[in-house]
């Protein structure tokens, strides 16, 4: 009985009102039409038979750098002009039991920098930045190495975004709920506090995981913009962690539903809303799933900084990581395939936007 009370309330609460945050004081939060714009086709540049698995992904003028899960090389960094192994970086540890290392979605350090990329690495707390431009006498990357720019280690964090000042991330475990933190290792970690209200609807165990969320950031703009995982949000703040908009793609928020003891949000079963994240000068574009087991066509839902929903575009594969070409006018895609592994998909934007 007591089970199906709790699949009950779960079920109920598996979509919240978008309406009732329009009072939140000082958030403009709007309804965003779900209705697909325009289709685009991906170019598969880099098929993959499954000797690869590719789960990050970041591009810079000249190369395509990419995080493999079970690959010696973890760090494998290949020309634009012909996929040729540039440089490399080997696996450090054999078993990662925080998290994978990760590109930051942002990394001031890199800015003007043409081949510059970084590396989060939870596991050794240390920060990697790498100068692809650097002359080396093998394949083998060298790294500038610091300590993560955050103020405790032990619970990972993921999509960070680095100023020279602040670090702008999300915890995998958050002791309560909030959206992403700031924190910059002086007066320590601010909680975002979370949007949108969702208390009525999920009980608190669950609260503090629901709100993950992926982030990237705009400095000469003052943005920064939080695409949640499990809500259908769109969240947009000023550099100070403040608030300025919301977005609800949807008439309704859908929201995670809890495991069968209501103490922990059921992941596998809960609808997959803003899954990554990426951005460009103009655009930040936000990859949405919709699906609870990553089945259907992703979908690139685009903003300008400003907080303008620009248009839905729904793709012909099932993305799970994207990033911006610096050029603006491309963007990289993973996605699984059914020989186990990734194809690396390019998207021209222009056909769209």
């Amino acid at each position: 009985m007591t089970n199906r009370y709790i699949l009950l309330i779960a079920f109920l609460a598996a979509f919240a009102s978008c309406g009732q945050q329009e009072k939140t004081k000082d958030v403009r939060s709007t309804n965003i039409s779900t209705e697909i714009k325009k289709e685009i086709s991906g170019e598969v540049i880099l098929p993959d038979n499954g000797s690869c698995h590719y789960y990050d992904v970041t591009v810079t003028n000249d190369y395509y750098a990419f995080l493999d899960y079970y690959s010696d090389t973890l760090l494998q960094v290949l020309d634009k002009k012909d996929f040729s192994l540039h440089r490399m970086g080997m696996r450090e540890i054999d078993t990662f039991t925080i998290s994978h290392p990760s590109f930051p979605k942002y990394d001031y350090a890199n800015k003007g920098k043409k081949n510059a990329i970084t590396i989060w690495d939870n596991e050794t707390f240390r920060l990697k930045r790498i100068d692809l431009d650097r002359r080396e006498p093998a394949k083998l990357v060298t790294a500038d190495i610091t300590a993560l720019p955050i103020s405790s280690r032990g619970n990972g964090c993921t999509n960070a975004c680095i100023t020279e000042r602040e670090t702008y991330t999300m915890p995998f475990n958050p002791d309560r709920p909030f959206v992403f933190i700031s924190d910059n290792r002086r007066n320590g970690v601010y909680r975002v506090p979370p949007f949108p209200e969702l208390s009525n609807y999920l009980p608190a165990d669950i609260l503090r995981e629901a709100y993950a969320s992926d982030l990237v950031i705009n400095e000469e703009k003052d943005v920064i913009v939080a695409a949640l995982r499990f809500v259908s949000s769109v969240n947009f703040y000023d550099m100070n962690c403040d608030m300025t908009s919301a977005a609800c793609f949807g008439e309704y928020y859908t929201i995670p539903v809890a495991g069968i003891t209501g103490k922990h949000m059921d992941a596998e079963q809960s609808t997959k809303s803003f899954i990554d994240i990426c951005s460009s000068d103009k655009y930040v574009i936000c990859l949405y799933d919709g699906s609870t087991g990553f089945s259907s066509p992703s979908t690139f839902v685009v903003f300008n900084w400003e907080g303008k929903h620009i248009g839905n575009y729904r793709t012909d594969r099932s993305l799970r990581k994207i990033a911006f070409d610096p050029s603006g006018r491309f963007l990289i895609g993973l996605a699984a395939n059914t020989q186990g592994g990734r194809d690396v998909i390019r998207y021209d934007l222009n056909k769209i936007l």
